[in-house]
């Protein structure tokens, strides 16, 4: 198991399918950077007293260096303090909106998003390919924008598992 740094996506999404369970059993912490904390709170208030319920979630205040200023030019406040949080901390990120994988790939950092954290649950016997397929298309109805041939390749990726 690792520990891993998390932006909002993956949270919420996740979370509105009562399936955070996939986090720990994926991931030995999961570290959300201030900022994502609070975007996740503006969504849903109920994560005030998710959060200090799961041991394996932790908020980090993420330290201001030159960095974090760079990226909140680039990127949104969740994003940067969890792209810059990874780069410190030397640990995989999972982001799914596209502009912030394009830059944390450009950084060196190891990516991965709601599709990768699924496939990983599969992988570990954590979640069935069926539940797995189901939780992408719930997310993709509530708005979750996921191209066609990333989920095909998703689908694809299960039908071996």
């Amino acid at each position: 198991m690792t520990i891993v740094v998390s932006d909002t996506t993956a949270l919420i999404v996740l979370a509105a399918q009562q399936r955070l369970d996939l986090f720990a059993g994926c991931f030995e912490r999961v570290l959300l950077p201030d900022a994502v904390y609070r975007e996740w709170l503006a969504g849903d208030p109920d994560v005030a007293g998710i959060v200090p319920q799961r041991s394996w979630l932790e908020v980090v205040s993420v330290d201001e260096v030159p960095l974090l200023a760079e990226l909140r030019t680039l990127l949104d406040p969740g994003e940067a303090e969890a792209l810059a949080l990874a780069r410190q901390r030397h640990l995989p990120l999972i982001v799914d909106e596209k502009k912030g994988r394009r830059v944390a790939r450009m950084m060196g950092i190891p990516v991965l998003g709601l599709v990768g954290v699924l496939l990983l649950a599969v992988q570990r016997e954590i979640l069935d390919s069926r539940s797995a397929k189901q939780i992408l298309v719930n997310a993709k109805e509530r708005g979750f924008h996921l191209s066609n041939g990333l989920y095909e390749a998703f689908i694809m990726r299960l039908e071996t598992q």
